[in-house]
């Protein structure tokens, strides 16, 4: 089985072409993968039982690891291989990041783009979205060129087993309930849309901080994905396959 035909199958949430994009940059297409906070590039190891047994030796100032093709966020003492299954792995993921892009829609400053915005704060959270990565994951959508290669022979879509699903980490709290206040809002509206990062310090000062004209929308970044991606490429986020993938 080839990496595309895995996601169109088992990603029913999310548009395939988005998912395909997250996990190229997530894990490079390895199903036994372990990204750590704070570290470049994700481990990689040979078989799924490795791969575990690797997570829960991780060190306990990481308090949570992205395991599998999708990078779910779990505790490392709390991986097992129902997380690490290709095809669960990637349904739960598009299922949280459906989640996160309806909650996006109702906010009005962060339903600009709610696809970019799920994809921000799932691999990062409400606080701290992880733009960088939404910004590359959109430039791949847009060119459309997430390589595709034959998955491990014991990756089966016959593996899924959703009917349960692993608990909700820290970035799938809720977005609008009633508690949530003004300011804190504003807050995670504004990580995910600062005011442009490149005015001078006088400018900055000069300009309202609530101004809205300052503000780039992620619509825009996903059409200008071209010419971002000449300034800064994104290929060095791309996780290199092990050897034994075969590219299609």
């Amino acid at each position: 089985m080839d990496l595309v035909t895995l996601v169109t199958a088992c990603a029913l949430s999310v548009e395939p072409k988005l998912m395909h994009a997250l996990i190229w940059h997530q894990s490079g297409g390895e199903p036994w993968a372990i990204a750590v906070q704070n570290e470049p590039m994700p481990r990689v190891y040979s078989s799924m039982q490795e791969a575990i047994s690797e997570a829960h030796s991780v060190s306990a100032a990481n308090d949570t690891v992205r395991v599998g093709l999708a990078g779910l966020p779990v505790s490392p003492l709390k991986a097992n291989a129902a997380m690490f299954l290709p095809c669960r792995n990637v349904a739960v993921a598009a299922r949280r990041i459906a989640r996160l892009a309806d909650r996006c829609k109702t906010h009005p400053r962060l339903k600009a783009d709610p696809n970019f915005c799920a994809v921000a704060v799932y691999r990062g959270s409400w606080q701290r979205p992880d733009v960088k990565f939404a910004d590359a994951v959109a430039a791949t959508v847009a060119k459309g060129d997430a390589p595709n290669f034959d998955m491990p022979k014991d990756t089966n879509i016959e593996l899924l087993d959703i009917g349960s699903e692993t608990p909700p980490s820290s970035s799938d709290s809720v977005l609008g309930s009633g508690s949530v206040s003004e300011e804190r809002d504003r807050g995670w509206s504004s990580a995910l849309f600062p005011s442009n990062p490149q005015q001078s310090a006088t400018d900055s000062n000069s300009a309202p901080n609530d101004h809205p004209a300052a503000e780039q929308s992620p619509s825009s970044r996903v059409s200008n994905a071209h010419s971002s991606t000449t300034k800064t490429p994104i290929d060095r986020l791309f996780v290199p396959t092990s050897s034994v993938r075969k590219p299609q």
